[in-house]
C-alpha cells in the first residue's frame, strides 16, 4: 500500500506542477485492456517538453503542416483479471508525436515505473493445519513500449479534443526468472486543459 500511496503522490505533484506552466496540454482517461480484454482504466496527463512545426510542399504546391512534439506523459491505472490478479501501476512516458494539420497523429514511446499487484483467493496453513485466507501481492519495476494512433478533434466545446488507440506492451521484473510480459490495449479521449 505504500508503494501505492508514493505513487498517488509523485502523480498528484507532478500535475500540479505542470499545471501552472502553459506547457501543461492536456489529459486522457482510457479504458486499459490487458490482454484486451481484462479491464481497467488509466488517467494521464501530457506535458510538452518540445514542439515545432514542419511545412512541406508537395509536387502539386499545396503546402502541409507536420507539428511535432516531444512529451512527458505521467499516468496512473489499473487492471483486473478474474482468477489471477488486479494491477495497479504508475508509469511516466516519453513520446514522440508527429501530426498532421487535419487532425490525425502518430506516437511513440517508452515509459518506466512502479506495478503492483494483489492475487486473490491466497491461503495458508499454519501449525494447527488451519486454513486462512490472506493477501498476497508483488512489487514490480515496470517499463512499457508503445505506439498510439489518434486523431485530434477540430470541435473543442464538447470537452473532447481527440481519441487513439494504443496498443502496448509492458515488461515487469522481477518475475519468473526473466520477468513477465503484458500485452494491452488502451483506447482513450483527450480532453484539453487550456
Amino acid at each position: 500500500m505504500r508503494g501505492i500511496a508514493l505513487s498517488t503522490f509523485v502523480l498528484l505533484t507532478t500535475v500540479s506542477g505542470f499545471s501552472q506552466e502553459s506547457r501543461f496540454e492536456s489529459f486522457s482517461v482510457a479504458y486499459y485492456g490487458e490482454m484486451i480484454t481484462h479491464p481497467g482504466m488509466k488517467v494521464g496527463v501530457n506535458y510538452r517538453l518540445k514542439k515545432w512545426t514542419k511545412t512541406k510542399e508537395n509536387k502539386g504546391g499545396i503546402q502541409k503542416q507536420i507539428t511535432k512534439r516531444y512529451l512527458l506523459s505521467p499516468s496512473i491505472g489499473f487492471y483486473y483479471h478474474k482468477r489471477y490478479q488486479t494491477g495497479v501501476f504508475l508509469i511516466p512516458e516519453i513520446k514522440y508525436q508527429r501530426a498532421h494539420q487535419k487532425g490525425r497523429y502518430i506516437e511513440m514511446g517508452l515509459g518506466a515505473g512502479y506495478l503492483r499487484t494483489f492475487i486473490p483467493n491466497t491461503y495458508t496453513v499454519d501449525d494447527n493445519g488451519e486454513v486462512d485466507n490472506t493477501s498476497a501481492g508483488y512489487n514490480y519495476f515496470a517499463t512499457n513500449l508503445f505506439f498510439t494512433f489518434g486523431h485530434q478533434l477540430k470541435v473543442r466545446n464538447t470537452g473532447v479534443t481527440g481519441y487513439y488507440i494504443k496498443p502496448q506492451f509492458m515488461y515487469a521484473l522481477p518475475n519468473f526468472s526473466r520477468g513477465v510480459g503484458y500485452f494491452a490495449l488502451e483506447l482513450g479521449l483527450i480532453f484539453s486543459i487550456q
